[in-house]
C-alpha cells in the first residue's frame, strides 16, 4: 500500500515537472508495423511479425528503470495469466524499451526475471522484449500511441521520466484501449483483448459480455450497462406478450369457428326435422 502510495506521488510529481508527461489518447490510430526491432534473442523482426495478426498488448518501459516499469511489468505478467485467454493463441505481449542504448542483453535479463513470476504455460514467444539504436523508430511508436515522456542525465546517469499504461493494439496495429496505472482487472483486460479483435473471432461469450458492459473513458474501466439488460427484459416481455396475443387471438378464432359450424350444422337438423 505503501509502495503504491510513493509510485502515485511520483506520478503527480513528473507531471507537475513537465505538463507533456503522461498518456495523451488515440485510438484508431495505426502504428508503423514495417519498422524493425530487435528482440531478447537479438533477431529483428518487423512489428507486423512479432504481433502474427493478433491483438497484441503494449507496454513502453526501459530495462533500467527504477521506478514505475517493474511494478508495471510484473502486474502484466500476473493479469495475463488471469484473463482466460491463451498467449501466442489470442493475443501477444509486447514491450518496447525508449532508451536507444539498451540492448539484447538488457532486455533478456529483464524478461528472465519477469517470466520466472509466470506460472501458468506461457509461450516464450508470445511475449518479446525490444530495443532499438533508432531514437527515431522510437519516437514514430511513442507519438503514434500518444505515449509523452522525458529523458533526463544526471551525473553521467540516464532516467526517464514516463507514464504507465498499457495499450491495447488491434492485428493490424491501431490502438484500441488504454489501461492506465500499474494495477489491471483481468476483466477489464479480457474485454480489452476480446474488442481488439474487431469481433472477428470473438466467441458468442464475448459478444454477450460486451452487451452487457461498455468501456467508460472517464473512469478507465469496464462499467455494468444495467439499462441494457433492462431494456433486453423488457424487450423480451413484450414480444413475449405480442405473441401470447396472436396465439391467444387464434385460439379464440378457431372456436369461435367451431362453434359456428356447429350452429350451422344443428340447424341443418332442426330443418330437416
Amino acid at each position: 500500500m505503501l509502495f503504491r502510495t510513493l509510485l502515485t506521488i511520483f506520478l503527480v510529481t513528473t507531471t507537475l515537472f513537465s505538463k507533456e508527461i503522461g498518456i495523451y489518447e488515440q485510438q484508431e490510430v495505426a502504428i508503423d508495423l514495417d519498422l524493425k526491432f530487435t528482440n531478447e534473442y537479438n533477431q529483428t523482426k518487423t512489428l507486423r511479425e512479432y504481433m502474427n495478426d493478433k491483438p497484441t498488448i503494449l507496454t513502453i518501459n526501459y530495462y533500467n528503470c527504477p521506478t514505475l516499469c517493474s511494478p508495471l511489468l510484473y502486474e502484466v505478467a500476473d493479469v495475463v495469466q488471469r484473463v482466460g485467454l491463451e498467449p501466442g493463441k489470442d493475443f501477444n505481449v509486447l514491450t518496447l524499451s525508449i532508451e536507444k542504448n539498451d540492448t539484447f542483453k538488457h532486455a533478456k535479463t529483464t524478461k528472465d526475471k519477469i517470466f520466472k513470476t509466470i506460472k501458468t504455460p506461457f509461450k516464450v514467444n508470445a511475449w518479446n522484449f525490444l530495443s532499438t539504436t533508432s531514437q527515431e523508430d522510437i519516437d514514430t511508436i511513442t507519438d503514434s500511441v500518444g505515449f509523452k515522456y522525458e529523458r533526463r542525465v544526471k551525473d553521467g546517469v540516464v532516467d526517464y521520466l514516463h507514464p504507465a499504461a498499457i495499450i491495447v493494439l488491434t492485428p493490424t496495429g491501431k490502438v484500441s484501449r488504454y489501461l492506465n496505472g500499474i494495477k489491471y482487472l483481468p476483466f477489464d483486460l479480457k474485454l480489452a483483448i476480446l474488442e481488439a479483435t474487431d469481433e472477428k473471432t470473438r466467441p458468442t461469450i464475448a459478444n454477450t459480455l460486451l452487451y452487457c458492459f461498455a468501456y467508460d473513458a472517464e473512469s478507465k474501466t469496464y462499467i455494468f450497462k444495467a439499462e441494457k439488460i433492462v431494456g433486453g427484459i423488457i424487450f423480451f416481455m413484450v414480444l413475449s406478450f405480442f405473441i401470447y396475443l396472436i396465439k391467444t387471438g387464434r385460439r379464440k378464432d378457431i372456436a369461435e369457428l367451431q362453434k359456428k359450424k356447429e350452429d350451422e350444422k344443428k340447424n341443418d337438423n332442426d330443418t330437416k326435422k
